[in-house]
C-alpha cells in the first residue's frame, strides 16, 4: 500500500531511514506552513503502527493520513 501522512512542523529529508525509506518533502503554503508529507509503501499495518508510533514519539500532530494505492 502507498501511504501519505502529512504532520504539522518541519521534518529534515534526512530522517527517512528512520521511516522505512518514505519520502520526505515540505509543504510550504498559507494555512500548511511548517508542514512535512511523508510518502511511501508500506507493506503492511504493522509497518504504519511503526511509523506513526516514530511521529507520536517526535510529538508531531498529524494533519492527514491517505491510502494512495493498493
Amino acid at each position: 500500500m502507498i501511504y501519505q501522512i502529512t504532520v504539522q512542523g518541519a521534518l529534515d529529508p534526512g530522517w527517512s531511514d528512520w521511516f522505512n525509506g518514505m519520502e520526505i518533502s515540505a509543504e510550504p503554503g498559507e494555512g500548511r506552513a511548517g508542514a512535512t508529507t511523508l510518502r511511501g509503501v508500506v507493506p503492511d499495518q504493522a509497518g504504519l503502527r511503526g511509523i506513526l508510533n516514530h511521529l507520536w514519539d517526535l510529538n508531531l500532530s498529524i494533519l492527514a493520513l491517505s491510502c494512495l494505492d493498493a
